[in-house]
């Protein structure tokens, strides 16, 4: 807990990218040795050239499964007089969010179609993989009840919704099932997370449901890549392929149809 704190510590300063430019330089070999994931590992810059074009200094933002707030500095310095909230169920890393981000509400609760409590899987060697379902492999686990909220019912005031960010290890769709309403109100734009048809069928859906869910709310669906490239929106067989190696990313957005994709690179 000591090495996630000192990292959040981190986000959103120079030293934050110093390290990160040690780190991209430390996987020189790694990408050397496997090319055909080059778009794997330019998704983290090329999802900041999409966030840039996308938000605009008074953009209203929602982060969903917040972490240590590294979405979360780059929503605050891209749409600085926005209204902004944060969901996040660890209560460690939401005092660190509160903390960090006065000027956010952050919420500490995860996110679901329905109400409640849920057992949380804390990964204690891989934070970012925590989540409402025990994770595919087998690592060092803290858990925990945590509550659970509906987007549609915390965010009924809201007045305008221009972005929501979600990654919440597999709980996407049902968390988007529980914002319903906002999407058809708000029609945010969406950054998103999906993972792999084995990843997500613990939470008994495939991505080929989340796509569906999507489409039939009025959006059009860009990996990250054919965004900045400004190419046309996946297709149900493109977005399958997407979730089989060689991945060209995990991140996703979705936009209202009608949007205007222009190329950014």
């Amino acid at each position: 807990m000591v090495k996630l704190y000192l990292k959040q510590a981190l986000v959103g300063t120079p030293v934050e990218r110093f390290v990160r430019g040690l780190r991209w330089a430390a996987q020189a070999p790694q990408r050397h040795r496997h090319p055909e994931l080059w778009d794997l590992y330019l998704e983290e810059r090329r999802t900041k050239v999409a966030l840039a074009a996308l938000l605009k200094p008074g953009s209203d933002c929602v982060d969903v499964g917040a972490h240590i707030g590294t979405m979360l500095a780059e929503i605050c310095r891209l749409a600085p007089d926005g209204t902004h909230r944060a969901f996040e169920p660890v209560p460690a890393k939401a005092r660190w969010l509160r903390k960090k981000y006065p000027g956010v509400e952050v919420i500490q609760a995860a996110t679901s179609d329905r109400a409640g409590t849920a057992r949380f899987y804390d990964d204690l060697d891989r934070p970012g993989f925590s989540g409402l379902q025990k994770p595919v492999e087998t690592t060092t686990l803290r858990t925990y009840d945590v509550d659970v909220v509906v987007l549609d019912d915390q965010l009924a005031d809201a007045e305008r919704i221009d972005f929501l960010k979600i990654d919440v290890e597999g709980a996407e769709l049902p968390s988007l099932q529980g914002a319903d309403r906002l999407l058809k109100a708000h029609k945010p734009t969406i950054l998103f997370e999906c993972g792999t048809d084995v990843q997500l069928q613990r939470f008994g859906y495939k991505r080929s449901d989340l796509f569906a869910f999507l489409v039939e709310r009025g959006y059009d669906v860009y990996s990250i890549v054919d965004f900045v490239f400004g190419r046309e929106p996946m297709t149900t067989e493109s977005f399958d392929k997407a979730g089989t190696y060689p991945y060209p990313g995990f991140n996703y957005l979705a936009l209202p149809v009608g949007t205007e994709v222009r190329r950014l690179l």
